[in-house]
C-alpha cells in the first residue's frame, strides 16, 4: 500500500466495510455462480439485508458517522467523483473546478494588492487615467468577502 493510499482510503471500500457484513460480502461473490433469475433475486436480498444492517447499527451506535475530511477541497472531491461521472457530468465538474480555481486566484490578487498598500500606504492605484479602477477594486473586494 502506497503512502497516498494509506492517507486517503478508499472512500467508498470505507463505507462498504461500515454498512455490510462479511456474510452480506459473501453473497455477493457467490452471485455471478447463480443462474440470472436468481441472481435477480438475491441482488435485492443482498441489498435489503445492507439497508437493514445499517439500520441495526445507528440504532446502535447513533453518534457513529465515518470520519470527516478535515479540509474539503473543491478540486479533490471533483477528481474523486470523476470517474463515476459520465462526459457531460465530467465536464460540469471541469467548470466548478475552474471555478473555484479563478475564485482562489482573485483571492490570491487582493492579498497582493492589500500588501502593495501596506507597503506604498501613500497610494496604490491602476493608474491617473483609467476611470474603471473602482470598478476592479470593488470586483476584488468582492472575492476578498
Amino acid at each position: 500500500m502506497s503512502r497516498d493510499d494509506r492517507e486517503h482510503p478508499d472512500k467508498i471500500q470505507a463505507f462498504d466495510a461500515l454498512f455490510t457484513t462479511n456474510h452480506i460480502q459473501m453473497y455477493k461473490i457467490l452471485l455471478p455462480y447463480l443462474e440470472a433469475s436468481l441472481q435477480k433475486q438475491l441482488a435485492v436480498y443482498i441489498k435489503y439485508m445492507e439497508f437493514q444492517y445499517t439500520l441495526t447499527y445507528f440504532k446502535l451506535h447513533p453518534a457513529a458517522a465515518m470520519p470527516r475530511e478535515t479540509q474539503p477541497d473543491a478540486a479533490t472531491m471533483c477528481s474523486e467523483l470523476a470517474p463515476f461521472c459520465s462526459s457531460s457530468e465530467k465536464a460540469q465538474l471541469d467548470k466548478i473546478v475552474e471555478l473555484f480555481s479563478n475564485i482562489k486566484n482573485a483571492k490570491e490578487m487582493m492579498e497582493t494588492i492589500n500588501m502593495m498598500k501596506e507597503l506604498f500606504p501613500e497610494g496604490f492605484s491602476f493608474g491617473e487615467d483609467n476611470d474603471s479602477a473602482p470598478d476592479i477594486m470593488q470586483m476584488f473586494q468582492m472575492f476578498h468577502k
